[in-house]
């Protein structure tokens, strides 16, 4: 590690209320950590996203921190960018303000790991299977946000990045267009991993640390999804293969999406035609083979007797794919047919 660190950290927040105060204190003693080990200089931005009055009347530890409020509200990516023009320092760590650091060592191994690692364009931790939300199928949302990296060595090259946690450089970042921002979808990690990857760098995500947050419940996810499976379609033809591990398009996930849209075919079929009781009953089984591995990672690390929950989230899930499908499909040929007319 360098002797002097210059860091930016960029926390985009819109309303986090009392879900900032975990994320800031465990900021704080990373920030503490890192400095017994470096030669520190570091900022932290806070980009209030048109909310409310952030109320930092608590012991975060942090010296230098500020906040600036955004008039009209355009999303996270919008907040991370206009953090970016404000940071002074080349290295950011960009931070969501439900995202908390599990060690005060964080920091520094990511810095280590970024600087260590070959080509790196951004480096993120791995969650844990912790989950700071109580709320009624949380745990869902969790355990399918951490599902796939538990037999991957310490590093993984991710076709995304960690946009809730991460370090990168400004200089690259400005270089390679900066954040893009789409409206109710969220989801930038995507776009912005697969420009990082097409400019030649690597996303990283390292198990040597890890994070936890405040998952959505199971209502809030699902439209998430249908926002961002609409607007990542074009990324994914561009790109001609699926995510790597712990993402929404993996081609399991892909798969288990195609036994649910066939199985609402013939149940809809089923209203026309007799004897399709079979053949759906043969796709719901299927689509639990497809399952199986995350049904067992679901039952290892939590509650068991939520195994209802999770079956039916596994639908609802794939159910909000397949409309957020539908919807890029419509989207795409929609702006095939205004460029014909255009011409």
């Amino acid at each position: 590690m360098n002797s002097e660190i210059k860091l930016s950290v960029v926390v985009p927040a819109y309303n986090p209320k009392k879900k900032i105060i975990p994320c800031l204190k465990a900021l704080g003693k990373n920030i503490n950590y890192l400095s017994k080990k470096s030669d520190l200089i570091c900022e932290v931005i806070i980009i209030n996203d048109a909310g409310d009055e952030i109320n930092l009347s608590f012991d975060h530890g942090i010296k230098n921190i500020k906040i600036y409020r955004i008039r009209r509200n355009r999303g996270v990516g919008y907040a991370r960018q206009i953090g970016t023009r404000i940071a002074k320092n080349n290295y950011i760590l960009y931070l969501d303000s439900d995202v908390v650091l599990e060690n005060e060592d964080a920091l520094k191994i990511l810095f280590d790991e970024f600087i260590n690692l070959p080509n790196t364009g951004s480096i993120g931790p791995v969650q844990t299977y912790k989950n700071l939300n109580k709320e009624f199928t949380s745990d869902f949302v969790c355990a399918k946000s951490c599902y796939g990296f538990e037999d991957v060595g310490n590093q993984v090259e991710f076709s995304g990045m960690r946009s809730e946690c991460c370090i990168m450089e400004k200089d690259f970042l400005q270089k390679i267009g900066g954040w893009k921002f789409f409206p109710s979808a969220g989801g930038e990690e995507f776009e912005l991993g697969h420009r990082i990857i097409k400019n030649g760098k690597k996303n990283y995500v390292t198990k040597k640390t890890n994070y936890t947050t405040f998952y959505h419940n199971l209502y809030s996810r699902c439209k998430t999804i249908i926002f961002r499976t609409s607007t990542y379609l074009p990324i994914f033809f561009s790109r001609k293969k699926f995510e790597t591990k712990g993402a929404f398009a993996t081609f399991s996930q892909v798969l288990s999406a195609f036994m649910t849209s066939l199985t609402i075919f013939f149940l809809l079929l089923s209203t026309f035609v007799i004897n399709l009781k079979n053949i759906i009953i043969l796709f719901i089984i299927l689509n639990i083979i497809v399952e199986f591995n995350f049904l067992k990672f679901s039952m290892k690390n939590y509650n068991k007797l939520s195994l209802p929950i999770y079956l039916v989230g596994i639908y609802a899930i794939n159910f909000s794919i397949i409309i957020g499908a539908l919807l890029g499909i419509f989207r795409l040929l929609s702006l095939k047919k205004l460029k014909i007319t255009n011409k």
